[in-house]
């Protein structure tokens, strides 16, 4: 089966603008016309490659996409202000989305037989959505669309209230289900399940850390046939527990996940107890969702709003318009003809240093970053240029080391107390708002138009790497992120379009020349990637690194931001440019 990187993410995102505060009642569904494609293309526009095919996930037919560019669309009416699910089935590879007013919300998925894959929204005030089906890297097969009313009218969440999708770290029985275990409830798979028969059978999901809770969503297998009745309680300690839902049932008539009423509470276990279904004695759940306040897992700080920019004064070099002292410069020359490229330090970046290539002031007062693809690198083992800051907590203090759990570098706040205490900082939060004005569009293809813009780098690793990437055919460009377990594969989030290769025009997508804001924010061993644009939604990206070993006592890290190419293979003039209209770095214990 494919490894789904980013329906999770799409979903969280989605379901993180709204606050889903309703009675479970019977889902309906909003017409999508022929929607197995058994009246082959009517109500559908298609775009090739793309063809009918006899291999059906229900009925005869279903469409088949088999190459970039190919996809399906149709325009369907919705009611405004309504939280709805399209789901679709696909073989082999895919995304589906729809595209709400200009915003577009999507999820990929597949497998060697058709995978149920859905994608949460929400209508806003819009009397129309487009849904859609398109390649994604290999064939695929398309089958059974629908858009399921949820069956209620969200509203925004008050004032000072949140509504994320909660990260859940761990899933819990006694031991005695069916094979069918805990874990396949927060496994973002519809098709997986817990299963455990008899009265009072129960299961727990800990959150990894205590949180504001507003609403609880729950899938259940064959949940459009039959109607389940259980009990929730909540509890700090998992020892002494507070019921939160009493006798409660589900709807009988949906396979999503359906929403419950709640009170607002403050816990870290969640428990489900099971009293069987209106058919028999079995306690199934196939997902499970928490909402709330994501960043009360990490330790109660507040969301991030974007970074204010100031009165840019384009007179002046970078240094009079950011604060640099907490800053080194690596810039793509080798003035001092070590073979490396050169490292401005902390008083000379802070002291007026600009470069008339590759640092320097633009028109508008912003703080300007290039970098070619051929120009002298950071070492002998690095493979591309760069333009970047790397954040120096010891502010020109050259008593503190540059490398090591010291004055200046920081570390997580999961770390042992002993390398807390002698950091410079505790957890960290970055932000930036930033335009990308160039990219490259030569060389390798898999090369072409890469650049990261922002990142965590530990002692050898990135905690992340954040991506903008424009393919020089498409007008607008995708945003994702890479994290680095010290041990094990790079993995990989797609938060704004896709990153491949031959990806289609992201419609929701970043065009040159246009700002926008990102934050890095690590709480503990929780990474959250925020991205932010006005008159949209923030695009949240969490991932969970509780495995990936940063927690230890000899891993320091530090931010960059900047310009840091990805292309090693066009054009030796061709580049990467972007310029920073704001710049902030915070730490627990850090008052520079």
């Amino acid at each position: 089966m494919k490894q789904r990187i980013q329906a999770a993410p799409k979903k969280l995102t989605i379901a993180a603008s709204f606050a889903l505060a309703f009675a479970a009642q019977q889902a309906m569904a909003a017409t999508i016309t022929n929607p197995g494609f058994e009246s082959s293309w009517d109500g559908w526009v298609d775009s090739d490659p793309s063809s009918l095919s006899s291999v059906a996930h229900s009925g005869s037919k279903s469409a088949k996409i088999s190459g970039s560019g190919g996809s399906v669309e149709q325009v369907v009416a919705v009611n405004d202000s309504t939280s709805y699910q399209l789901q679709a089935y696909i073989k082999g590879f895919g995304r589906i989305g729809v595209i709400v007013d200009g915003s577009n919300y999507s999820a990929t998925g597949g497998g060697s037989d058709f995978e149920l894959v859905t994608v949460d929204f929400q209508s806003g005030s819009a009397s129309s959505v487009v849904v859609y089906g398109e390649y994604d890297g290999a064939e695929g097969r398309f089958d059974s669309f629908a858009l399921i009313d949820q069956g209620g009218t969200p509203t925004e969440p008050p004032a000072g209230k949140c509504n994320d999708v909660l990260s859940i770290a761990n899933a819990s029985d006694d031991g005695g289900n069916d094979g069918n275990g805990p874990a396949n409830t927060i496994d973002n798979n519809l098709n997986t399940r817990w299963s455990y028969n008899g009265v009072g059978k129960q299961i727990v999901w800990d959150l990894g850390g205590t949180a504001d809770i507003s609403a609880m969503s729950l899938a259940f297998y064959k949940g459009d046939q039959r109607s389940a009745s259980f009990d929730l309680e909540i509890s700090s300690d998992a020892s002494n527990w507070t019921p939160l839902l009493t006798s409660a049932n589900s709807g009988g008539s949906s396979l999503a996940l359906e929403s419950f009423a709640i009170a607002d509470t403050n816990a870290r276990y969640v428990r489900y107890t099971g009293y069987g279904n209106s058919a028999n004695t079995w306690n199934s759940l196939t997902e499970v969702q928490v909402n709330g306040c994501n960043w009360q897992q990490g330790g109660g700080e507040e969301p991030v709003d974007p970074p204010v920019t100031g009165n840019l004064d384009p007179n002046l070099p970078p240094s009079g318009n950011f604060d640099l002292l907490d800053w080194t410069l690596g810039v793509p020359v080798d003035n001092d003809g070590d073979g490396k490229s050169d490292t401005i330090k902390e008083i000379e970046l802070s002291s007026g240093y600009e470069h008339s290539s590759w640092f320097y002031t633009d028109s508008d007062g912003g703080m300007v970053f290039k970098a070619p693809v051929d120009a002298p690198k950071t070492s002998t083992n690095t493979s591309y240029t760069r333009s970047e800051l790397r954040e120096m907590l010891r502010r020109g203090d050259t008593s503190y080391s540059t490398k090591g759990v010291g004055g200046n570098n920081w570390v997580f706040s999961s770390a042992p107390s002993s390398a807390q205490n002698a950091a410079g900082g505790v957890d960290g939060l970055l932000t930036a708002t930033l335009a990308v004005n160039h990219v490259t569009t030569t060389g390798d293809s898999s090369q072409q138009g890469r650049v990261i813009i922002g990142q965590i780098h530990a002692n050898d690793d990135e905690p992340v790497r954040i991506y903008y990437r424009k393919l020089k055919n498409n007008a607008k460009g995708s945003i994702y992120i890479a994290h680095e377990p010290r041990t094990g594969s790079e993995q990989y989030y797609e938060m704004i379009g896709s990153r491949s290769s031959s990806a289609s025009n992201p419609v929701d997508g970043i065009a040159l020349d246009e700002q926008f804001s990102y934050s890095i924010r690590v709480v503990g061993n929780t990474l959250t990637v925020t991205i932010m644009r006005d008159g949209k939604a923030d695009v949240v990206q969490q991932v969970d690194m509780s495995a990936s070993g940063y927690d230890d006592s000899s891993q320091y890290m530090y931010f960059k931001a900047g310009v840091y190419n990805q292309n090693n293979t066009g054009d030796g003039n061709d580049y990467v440019q972007a310029t920073f209209y704001a710049l902030d770095n915070t730490h627990t214990g850090y008052n520079p």
